[in-house]
């Protein structure tokens, strides 16, 4: 799929099918951003950290792009190993977004549903 890597404004592709869905988060946490918009703190199973980890080590200097609800919310510059499974996203997210997570997940330090 065509991008746009907004940092360098350079054209790039990628991959149609994510390393990292839904189904490997577990628990969020959002906060508002200073744009008006949501953040969030994302807390991935175990399958998900393995992941992340994997491509934190393959792909560091690349880029991963997030998308929720078929949106480009970010794109995060990969420059170190993450292998505590949390992926930080500083802002883009909308009101109805995090409403729409707090259905399908728990919030981080509530107890698992």
């Amino acid at each position: 799929m065509p991008a746009r890597v907004t940092s360098s404004g350079k054209d790039i592709a990628i991959q149609k099918l994510p390393w990292i869905t839904e189904h490997d988060v577990t628990a969020f946490s959002p906060y508002p951003a200073q744009d008006g918009t949501f953040g969030a703190l994302f807390q991935l199973d175990d399958h998900g950290r393995v992941v992340l980890d994997t491509l934190s080590v393959e792909r560091r200097g690349g880029f991963l792009f997030v998308l929720i609800n078929g949106r480009m919310i970010t794109e995060l510059q990969i420059d170190k190993r993450v292998s505590d499974g949390k992926i930080y996203i500083p802002s883009g997210l909308t009101a109805a977004d995090v409403e729409l997570m707090k259905k399908q997940w728990r919030l981080l330090g509530q107890r698992k549903r």
